[in-house]
């Protein structure tokens, strides 16, 4: 298994390739890289839960409001 480590902002990026564990299941589970605009939403919003069923690829403007709106509440 690879090694991680986190980051200032709490998340998980690997050592080799500094790249964020949340990314790098993300593509897995899309099958590409994400675009540019778009990010990686955790679900339950816990950075530590990187498994793919807790991730979803939203588009950045959208993931604002989703995550200031279940912030608030339990929607998503």
């Amino acid at each position: 298994m690879a090694k991680t480590y986190k980051n200032k902002s709490g998340y998980r990026k690997y050592k080799d390739s500094g790249k964020f564990v949340h990314i790098a299941n993300a593509e897995k589970k899309i099958g590409g890289k994400i675009f540019k605009g778009y990010e990686v939403h955790h679900k339950d919003l816990n950075k530590d839960n990187n498994r793919i069923s807790n991730l979803a690829v939203l588009k950045k403007d959208f993931h604002q409001k989703v995550v200031h709106k279940k912030k608030k509440s339990n929607w998503f």
